[in-house]
């Protein structure tokens, strides 16, 4: 594939549509309905969603190991879904992958199984040596050529298969659940690798996953999958501080861990009420995240504010701040304290309101 210029087209799906007969039923059931999805060149995008959304299902029809029933794929610009089986065959050269269970070869060493991907793609012989060595350097494994599979942890085997999947030099990295099998030190060791392969080799990468922390950490956009179609996408900033639909929140609640407590939840009524509180949940990003928003707001608008849980967390290269929040005081001193957070780039959510004396109970 010919380097593209960063922000081009490096993929782009039209109308994709794929079902899967349902076993038992004689039926065909819809994995994907309609999928279009356009990444750009040099981008790290992350495809998320429920089990069962269709997220490795359009992740496989970008190289068609699935293909698609119906819908056009392009790669750059050519459309590999018009392409016959030996020009298809040269264009998967330009996209590697990589999976959750690293799918390499119990009888070939660490250096066999890198090498293998250029064997198939007909490198010269003398070619392939200095390349797997030049790989195996990048991924942190030149001292484990001779080693097998079995002797290897389950982050070195990653590091393998990320070496096996940039051995031809594509242009495109597709991952599909890269980090699940693994704890979460070698997972931020993995995600610092692709990151660092994205930057430094200019590669797209498009990786499927269900964790919002993979997401954080290394994406520059996110599309959110439910039921076989795109219910939001945009930035990773953008989508983090406002999510529109309610998949997303619940995927960044449980991320961010801004849960408002059960025992409060279930005290939640819908309107305030005389002398009692306003539960509030906000989101920001960027410098936003690294301002005393909720104290200066609070100190200037009358009321108490207590935390009542979350964090702030780095996302990519920035904070970013979710709380969930118990605003004490007059209802027009407690809206001004919101307009004022929200004037200063919160993003704000009233989850509904406690009466005193239950809120002194909890």
């Amino acid at each position: 594939m010919e380097a593209q210029s960063r922000g081009a087209p490096a993929i782009r799906l039209d109308q994709i549509r794929k079902s899967y007969a349902a076993k038992g039923k004689g039926v065909a059931v819809p994995a994907l309905d309609g999928i279009d999805l356009t990444v750009a060149a040099g981008s790290v995008t992350a495809i998320v969603g429920p089990s069962g959304a269709g997220k490795s299902s359009l992740l496989r029809c970008v190289n068609l190991l699935e293909r698609p029933d119906s819908g056009r794929v392009h790669l750059g610009d050519l459309e590999l879904t018009g392409l016959a089986p030996p020009a298809l065959r040269q264009a998967r050269r330009s996209i590697g992958m990589i999976f959750q269970h690293f799918n390499l070869l119990a009888n070939r060493t660490v250096a066999g199984n890198v090498a293998l991907a250029l064997e198939l793609a007909g490198w010269e012989t003398a070619r392939i040596g200095p390349r797997v060595a030049e790989l195996l350097d990048l991924v942190g494994l030149a001292d484990k050529a001779d080693r097998y599979p079995s002797q290897l942890s389950g982050g070195q085997k990653q590091r393998v298969g990320i070496a096996r999947a940039l051995a031809p030099n594509p242009g495109v990295l597709l991952c599909d659940e890269a980090t699940s099998a693994l704890d979460p030190e070698t997972t931020r060791q993995i995600l610092e690798l692709l990151a660092r392969i994205n930057r430094d080799l200019g590669l797209t990468v498009l990786l499927v996953t269900h964790e919002m922390a993979v997401v954080r950490q290394v994406a520059d956009r996110v599309v959110v999958l439910e039921s076989g179609r795109i219910i939001e996408d945009g930035p990773v900033e953008q989508v983090f501080a406002r999510p529109q639909q309610p998949t997303t929140r619940t995927f960044l609640v449980d991320e961010t861990g801004a849960v408002l407590p059960a025992e409060m939840a279930a005290r939640l009524v819908s309107a305030p009420v005389p002398g009692g509180s306003t539960i509030v949940r906000f989101t920001a990003a960027g410098p936003a995240a690294a301002q005393p928003l909720l104290g200066r707001a609070a100190a200037q608008a009358g009321v108490d504010a207590m935390l009542l849980a979350g964090r702030v967390q780095p996302l990519r290269d920035q904070p970013f701040a979710a709380f969930v929040v118990e605003l004490t005081g007059s209802a027009a001193a407690v809206d001004h304290a919101l307009a004022a957070m929200t004037a200063a780039g919160a993003q704000i959510e009233v989850l509904g309101h406690v009466a005193p004396a239950l809120r002194a109970a909890v």
